[in-house]
């Protein structure tokens, strides 16, 4: 399933192909200019010369010093190895081609532009062709071969194969096991997570834990074999350490020389990108949600920049603004000048030196780059100050809001606090640099004191799902809890409960992102498990009439004020919906799974109370976990009918009457979608009489 992920990541074999050959050309390029620049040019030469040939070393890869030389022969054997282990990937990407194109009826120019989703649905309409995998065949002959059969394969199953290690790494940073910060009094408390950091995590921790087969080792699982465990993690950290100290220096230079060549154009170009934002390392795997694969969780976190830049701009900063106007005047002003003096005389002016060996034209770039920069810090005229509004827009991309934030949006501390997640660039990069010098500190002192409580958590919070093997607990989204307690039993079941839950309501927020990201609304086709009347609809703004006019009130009324009263309003008539008995029953999901069961659905008995709640409210208005559940079961009492007669596409989440692309469509008979119970009074008697027989919820036929 890995390499069917990765290939449809990838683009496709071509694609594929081309990136591989493109990134070792780029190495090779890298190599050749820092060999060249180091060991054949002659600097001194430089102020005489006016002619690359008189600055060029002849024959300099005879002179070449011995530490660059074993450079040399390490980076071509590096480039063997790599275009070996291409090579060997061409046949294995050819059986995927075929796989993709023969059975998942894909082809190859297709690959670009289809669905992650689209793709789940046809290995699951593949999966119902196999009699092992099947969910089409009768209920004895289905529990028969379940016994038999230990393979699973439905859109939960798929994303826990893949995400099977990263779901522990990001349970591991939400509820803190991991110590990232150093017994340093300048860095203490600050946690110093970095690309560097997160191979070492990945090298020291996951690959420790999983074996050959991807699959969580058992002696994990033993807590006799915990104290071994925590020495071998130790020794492991300890020689990744080391490892990294040996190693650093090269890394270092490679990534300064890297970052130059990649971004300098770009800052030349547009000097206000050097303020540019994003988000730091830490804070993608604190927003990561389980089971959410890394394209998804992209897509989604680069739909929240607009609004992370514009909360940021959103605070004062009126003494920089003004420093930055006047910095800006003044360098916009000689910039003018010199641009008007080139102007009238380009040919005298460009090389008139303003100061020794420094033209006109060098100043000009000076001065226009610092006129960039500060024009960039001053904020736009017409921004309307609401730090409120503007956080709440990036949570309902980044599904982050811890519980200390309630109520306090728009307080400078949350502001420093959301700007530790969101840096700029420039700053990630010194931080990356940076990384590279704490990470051996961090694996000789930090981390090695914690390998207690890592091996714990592997043991404590891992289970096996038949058919799919050892799973991260959180990710299975088993929401069931058990029965209440009171007095002294129930503040130890609380203590319990929120050791082995997440913090900031991870997992509802993972269950319901998941659910957005592969159910369809069969009647909208709009992506997601909200009902079209909770989701923000465009509404224009309407031609506003004279003061004179005398349909001014009318138009009032058929204004944006006026439609939302009505809109509540038409919302709770059952008179608004469409006749039953013409209406074309949906086909079932092929993405319906064991994650659909009640016990896979927040507050287990309230799942309709909790479902209808979320629906009706969108993602802006994210809240945690124990929010949920006190305002949906207040709720589910106050209106037991209403929601009932609003939301009508299908049903409960319980029920496979949503579907995915319609490529590949499965068949009626193989679905177990349930449909509305009819309504009494003559119209239900002859919506009774057209419809075909087909199963109740109750298990009986209509």
């Amino acid at each position: 399933m890995r390499d069917v992920y990765d290939y449809y990541e990838g683009g496709g074999l071509w694609c594929i192909l081309c990136g591989n050959a493109l990134w070792i050309l780029e190495t090779l390029f890298v190599a050749v200019l820092l060999t060249f620049l180091g060991q054949c040019v002659d600097y001194s030469q430089i102020p005489k010369s006016r002619s690359l040939s008189e600055v060029v070393v002849p024959q300099c890869t005879r002179k070449i010093s011995g530490l660059w030389s074993f450079g040399i022969w390490l980076y071509a054997f590096f480039f063997i190895w790599k275009c070996v282990q291409y090579c060997a990937e061409i046949p294995r990407l050819i059986h995927i081609r075929e796989f993709y194109i023969h059975l998942l009826e894909i082809p190859e120019q297709d690959m670009q532009t289809v669905s992650w989703q689209d793709v789940v649905a046809r290995i699951m309409a593949l999966r119902d062709q196999n009699p092992k995998t099947a969910r089409n065949v009768p209920a004895r002959l289905q529990q028969f071969i379940g016994s038999q059969s230990k393979e699973r394969l439905d859109a939960h199953d798929i994303a826990n194969r893949l995400m099977r290690k990263e779901n522990y790494l990001i349970a591991m940073i939400n509820k803190d096991i991991l110590n990232l910060s150093l017994p340093v009094p300048f860095l203490r408390g600050r946690q110093l997570f970095s690309k560097t950091m997160e191979w070492y995590l990945h090298y020291c921790i996951l690959d420790m834990a999983f074996n050959e087969l991807g699959q969580v080792q058992q002696d994990f699982l033993r807590s006799d074999r915990r104290r071994l465990l925590s020495q071998k993690l130790k020794q492991r950290l300890l020689f990744a350490g080391v490892l990294n100290l040996v190693f650093a220096p090269v890394v270092l230079a490679y990534v300064m020389v890297v970052y130059f060549f990649t971004y300098y154009y770009e800052y030349q170009k547009d000097p206000k990108q050097a303020a540019a934002r994003k988000y730091t390392s830490l804070a993608e795997w604190k927003f990561r949600e389980f089971n959410e694969l890394p394209h998804i969780f992209y897509e989604r976190l680069h739909m929240s920049y607009p609004f992370a830049t514009r909360y940021i701009d959103q605070f004062p900063k009126r003494m920089t603004e003004d420093i930055a106007r006047s910095i800006a005047f003044m360098s916009g002003a000689i910039t003018a000048i010199l641009a008007l003096g080139s102007i009238l005389d380009s040919e005298l002016f460009l090389n008139f030196e303003i100061t020794k060996d420094r033209p006109v034209l060098f100043y000009l770039g000076v001065f226009g780059a610092v006129w960039a920069i500060t024009r960039g810090m001053v904020s736009e005229e017409t921004l309307v100050f609401n730090p409120e509004y503007a956080l709440r827009n990036v949570i309902e991309y980044t599904h982050y809001m811890p519980d200390h934030w309630q109520g306090r949006l728009h307080s400078f501390e949350v502001k420093q606090e959301f700007s530790e997640l969101y840096k700029m660039k420039v700053v990630i990069f010194l931080e990356e640099v940076m990384g590279i010098i704490t990470t051996p500190m961090l694996l000789l002192f930090s981390l090695p004191k914690c390998s207690d409580q890592i091996v714990d958590f592997f043991r404590e919070f891992t289970i096996h799902v038949d058919g799919l093997g050892y799973v991260c607990s959180f990710a299975v989204f088993d929401f069931q809890k058990g029965p209440g307690n009171t007095g002294q039993q129930a503040a130890h079941q609380d203590v319990r409960e929120d050791y082995y839950s997440t913090k900031h309501g991870k997992m509802a927020a993972s269950y319901y992102g998941f659910i957005d990201n592969y159910v369809i609304n069969p009647k909208t086709g709009i992506p997601g498990h909200l009902p079209p009347g909770s989701r923000p609809q465009f509404h224009p703004p309407p031609a506003f009439p004279g003061l004179n006019s005398p349909t001014l009130a009318a138009d009032m009324q058929g204004s944006h004020m006026g439609r939302a009263e009505t809109g509540r309003a038409r919302s709770r008539a059952p008179a608004g919906r469409g006749p039953r008995a013409g209406a074309a029953m949906p086909q079932p999901s092929p993405m319906a799974s064991v994650l659909l069961d009640q016990h896979h659905q927040p507050g287990g008995a309230n799942t309709t109370a909790r479902s209808l709640y979320w629906s009706r409210h969108p993602r802006g208005g994210y809240r945690g976990e124990s929010q949920i559940i006190e305002e949906t079961e207040g709720s589910s009492m106050r209106r037991p009918r209403e929601d009932d007669e609003l939301y009508e596409p299908g049903g409960m989440l319980g029920e496979s009457t949503w579907e995915t692309s319609p490529a590949k469509g499965v068949s009626r008979e193989n679905s177990a979608a349930n449909t509305d119970e009819a309504e009494a009074g003559v119209l239900g008697l002859i919506y009774q009489l057209h419809q075909p027989q087909r199963p109740r919820r109750g298990g009986g036929m209509v």
